[in-house]
């Protein structure tokens, strides 16, 4: 069989069947919510050390007393504690996603299961939080019992119904900081780059 016979079988052969992989087209879809997880994480750090600044300034603005100060002095420490850990979990996982490349399916598969780590983080760091404002509430209002400060605004018979009450919101404004708003912000994206891995699978 000499050249001019294999070319004529070569170009006889069916080409209906032949489909070019779109595999760099469809890790491109990923590149759009990532991008944006990436600007939300920017903004979201910066409120975050924002409010964490303000609760700093919170015995000026509510005027503290000595006991409340030094009570206030350790619990704000533990605070920064917990939330310096979660800026540096957080500010590695957003360096790191500046260095992953958009041309393998393991780059991608690490991007989503690091987003979905750091929403566990968001929503653990939010209940600490809920946990020590709880804790130094109860203290602060032991604290305070004898100095007519809670008189000053409520009954003495209305204070339980109204403690219950105040808890009761607390729990449920808890809940809502930590399962709603991380899903809320950045749950859709979280689903964009999944149905891109489905779509990686099938291919």
């Amino acid at each position: 069989m000499n050249f001019n016979e294999l070319q004529q079988q070569w170009n006889n052969e069916p080409t209906d069947n032949v489909r070019v992989p779109n595999t760099i087209e469809t890790l491109k879809e990923a590149q759009t919510p990532i991008d944006r997880v990436r600007k939300k994480m920017k903004a979201d750090f910066f409120m975050q050390a924002f409010m964490l600044v303000l609760v700093g300034f919170a015995p000026m603005i509510f005027d503290f007393s000595d006991k409340l100060i030094a009570l206030f002095i350790p619990f704000y420490a533990i605070m920064i504690g917990f939330m310096t850990y979660y800026f540096y979990k957080f500010f590695v996982f957003y360096k790191k996603s500046y260095d992953m490349t958009f041309d393998s399916r393991k780059n991608l598969l690490w991007f989503f299961y690091e987003l979905k780590l750091n929403i566990e983080l968001y929503k653990a760091l939010t209940y600490i939080m809920f946990f020590l404002g709880f804790s130094f509430g109860v203290l602060a209002g032991t604290v305070t019992k004898n100095q007519n400060t809670i008189s000053n605004f409520l009954d003495k018979k209305a204070a339980g119904i109204t403690g219950i009450a105040l808890l009761a919101g607390l729990i449920l404004f808890s809940l809502f900081m930590a399962e709603f708003i991380p899903r809320w912000y950045y749950g859709k994206h979280l689903k964009q780059v999944k149905s891109v891995l489905d779509q990686l699978d099938e291919e």
